[in-house]
């Protein structure tokens, strides 16, 4: 084993969330998956939804649609089958608890005012919804494991308004551009969809708008480096950029720090031991989503 990566795992093993712990043994040394999907299981809530810092920006223990979005890589990785109650129990919070205004999921919901956050998770009623982040998301999710009629309509009846609003006026965040390629990653059969090609054709306009393409700045700055939409070969779009993405893969054990694992490039402005705890769970997260990458990658 190279190693850098020893150190990267080492540190993890020290310092690292149980979960990343879990998804380490499980996708690297096949290792236990019940011991992955019980700790898995420790973020959810009774009504299905995840919280207790799971998204370790907001440390709010409550379910919210974003906390419960960022758990989907997580259930892909355990492919599991629809009728899990892993599965089932997050499709029923998503569909008949999660907190929405006008057909979108809040990205902010009110008690996370309650509990250490980054100053973006926030609430206000008025900065509640983030258009299609993570609705788009959440949306292709519930086409994919929705297993009822109500959750069939309700994805196809969002997916549909998400595709037609966009080409009304295509997005230019970072954040939601990733829940509508997200969106697309569960949807086999996207193409059925009404003005399918249009909404794939802006998408990529706006993806190229957005990626920086100057690698001096991919792990020094807060921007969007092309593995942040591009973390797999599957995602729609990987062939134009695949140059690009390659080589930032190629650069990731340059960027590790003293301690053996990467920086991230954010912080909050306030609660200070908070953050601390945050940025220690970040960098765990790190460790995994890297070590992946660089398996799917053909690096390690």
């Amino acid at each position: 084993m190279d190693l850098r990566l020893k150190r990267a795992i080492d540190w993890l093993y020290r310092h690292g969330r149980p979960i990343d712990v879990a998804r380490y043994e499980y996708l690297f040394l096949n290792r236990s998956k019940e011991t992955y999907i019980r700790t898995l299981e420790s973020f959810q809530n009774p009504d299905g939804g995840f919280g207790h810092g799971f998204e370790p920006d907001s440390q709010n223990p409550f379910s919210a649609p974003v906390q419960t979005w960022f758990a989907f890589d997580f259930i892909e990785e355990l492919n599991l089958p629809k009728d899990h109650s892993l599965i089932t129990k997050t499709v029923d919070y998503l569909l008949n608890y999660a907190q929405k205004k006008d057909g979108f999921y809040l990205a902010t919901i009110p008690s996370n005012n309650i509990y250490p956050r980054a100053p973006w998770w926030t609430y206000t009623a008025e900065g509640s919804v983030w258009g299609y982040n993570p609705t788009a998301a959440i949306a292709g999710f519930l086409y994919k494991y929705g297993e009822t009629k109500e959750a069939k309509e309700f994805a196809v009846t969002t997916i549909q308004r998400a595709i037609n609003d966009f080409i009304a006026g295509p997005s230019n965040n970072m954040h939601e551009i990733k829940c509508f390629l997200d969106m697309i990653g569960f949807i086999a059969d996207f193409k059925k969809f009404n003005n399918s090609e249009q909404f794939l054709g802006l998408l990529l306009k706006q993806i190229d708008h957005n990626l920086e393409k100057n690698a001096d700045l991919w792990f020094k700055a807060y921007c969007v480096r092309p593995l942040q939409f591009f973390d797999k070969p599957t995602v729609y779009g990987y062939d134009k950029y695949q140059d690009l993405i390659k080589k930032e893969a190629s650069m990731i054990l340059e960027h590790l720090n003293l301690e053996g694992v990467w920086d991230i490039t954010w912080t909050w402005d306030s609660f200070p031991e908070a953050f601390a705890i945050a940025k220690q769970d970040w960098q765990s997260l790190f460790i995994l989503n890297y070590l992946k990458i660089l398996k799917v990658y053909n690096i390690i």
